[in-house]
């Protein structure tokens, strides 16, 4: 939100409300204590500066997103321009409306997931996977030193060499290489489905790695669709996914 918009909320929140303001889990804020006869007037004061309010229920809910890459140093993938893509695309609109119960995306910049993306029901999160040019190699040793993973070990020759299981694409190596022999071959978005809070948490579960962030739309377009045709009222989408078994979904989507 710019400031200006933010001084508008504050102003509403004094004209109408309480003074108070409470700021939400999914980055949303809450204006309290207006009375019901001006609930109507205080949503059109916001609106004609351009501030919508947003809505519970059935529903593809607003998108949370880290501030990702060209604002945070880890960020690898441009994570505000994804959310609020995702969110012009399905927040509010007909593919987004009459869910069997509440559906939330996340997108996280980097595999240290500050946005909790395995918490939600359809989440991505930014991976990179490190190549080596051995020919602008030192041999410091710093990527083996770095690397929190032991994915990274120097051989005999005294060059690094990377164990592919053990490397989890966080792009640690690639940002801390002196002579950046360590490159980035590809980027893209891992994808998780099927996490939720709530009295019985669960954890999302990874269905794809490099998904390239201009496919992300057509897989939450899917996972709705999905959703929608084989969801039960009031079940979240994980259990639907259970329910129809994790692999048959995975191939249904992918």
């Amino acid at each position: 939100m710019t400031a200006a918009e933010l001084c508008k909320v504050g102003e509403i929140s004094k004209k109408y409300g309480n003074g108070m303001l409470h700021l939400t889990v999914r980055q949303g804020i809450e204006i309290q204590g207006i009375p019901f006869n001006d609930l109507q007037k205080a949503k059109d004061e916001l609106e004609s500066s351009g501030i919508y309010v947003g809505a519970c229920g059935p529903r593809f809910r607003v998108v949370t997103a880290c501030p990702g890459a060209g604002i945070c140093p880890n960020g690898l993938v441009p994570t505000q321009d994804l959310g609020i893509a995702f969110n012009e695309e399905f927040y509010g609109n007909e593919e987004g409306l009459n869910l069997p119960h509440k559906f939330k995306v996340t997108v996280s910049g980097c595999t240290a997931c500050c946005s909790k993306p395995q918490e939600n029901d359809f989440c991505f999160h930014g991976q990179v996977e490190p190549k080596l040019f051995a020919e602008d190699c030192t041999g410091c040793g710093i990527c083996e030193i770095t690397c929190r993973e032991g994915a990274i070990v120097m051989n005999d020759e005294g060059l690094p060499v990377r164990d592919p299981d053990k490397c989890i694409f966080c792009g640690d190596c690639i940002k801390n290489c002196p002579t950046d022999a360590w490159t980035a071959e590809r980027t893209g978005l891992a994808v998780y489905a099927g996490g939720h809070w709530g009295r019985h948490p669960e954890l999302g579960k990874k269905i794809a790695d490099f998904v390239s962030p201009d496919d992300a739309s057509a897989l939450i377009k899917k996972a709705l669709a999905f959703y929608r045709e084989e969801g039960k009222r009031g079940e979240r989408f994980g259990a639907t996914i259970k329910r129809f078994g994790f692999e048959k979904f995975k191939e249904k989507i992918i």
